[in-house]
């Protein structure tokens, strides 16, 4: 049974073979481990959450601040895909939400593809406000995080450094990453991390100081 609808609303009758076989494809669970960007409608406030099944209905994610059966939201696993659904139920931070729309699973799972215009689907990412250090040439000057992903990041900086050249970015003693500078403009830069991010790991980097 697909935990995202009401059970109530099954026919009492009993189904055919082949309408057996519809429902178990159209009710299938399928077991991810995503983080997803998640924002309130109403409020327009974004959280981070890990997608931990999904079904053509519905997602179960772990979502890093509460949020109320009936609530409205959008879940983003790529940057320029967003769907939306409702809360149905909650147990502590893991809650159910039930999709507008039906959407097939290969769709909501798809990863980042080259798009018809040539550009890359990315990531969710997450707006930001956090000071940060940049080490590039063996000097360390200041930045601010604007926005960043598991994947990357756009930081305002004082530091000029070329295109594909190599820094490091730290927001403290604990919390660093390296990266390679993609692109530049103004007192902007866009950089691709050597590493994924973790859950935690992008927790903190969003986290407001």
């Amino acid at each position: 049974m697909d935990r995202y609808f009401d059970p109530s609303s099954d026919t009492a009758s009993e189904p055919g073979a082949n309408e057996l076989g519809d429902r178990r494809e159209h009710t299938r669970n399928i077991k991810v481990m995503r983080v997803a960007r998640l924002k309130d409608i109403q409020l327009h406030a974004e959280c981070l959450g890990m997608v931990r099944d999904v079904s053509s209905g519905g997602m179960m994610i772990d979502a890093l601040f509460p949020l109320e059966i009936g609530q409205h939201l959008t879940v983003a696993l790529l940057d320029d895909q967003e769907l939306t659904g409702e809360i149905v139920w909650r147990d502590g931070q893991t809650v159910g939400v039930k999709f507008t729309h039906e959407i097939s699973v290969e769709q909501i799972l798809a990863r980042p593809a080259v798009k018809i215009d040539g550009q890359r689907s990315r990531l969710p990412r997450f707006q930001a406000s956090k000071s940060s250090r940049i080490t590039y040439d063996n000097k360390i000057y200041e930045a601010a995080l604007s926005n960043i992903s598991q994947r990357g990041a756009k930081l305002m900086c004082e530091a000029t450094p070329r295109m594909n050249s190599n820094i490091v970015i730290r927001i403290d003693a604990d919390h660093s990453v390296a990266a390679t500078v993609k692109w530049r403009g103004s007192n902007m830069i866009g950089v691709e991390f050597h590493r994924l991010l973790s859950l935690v790991e992008l927790s903190n980097w969003i986290a407001n100081d």
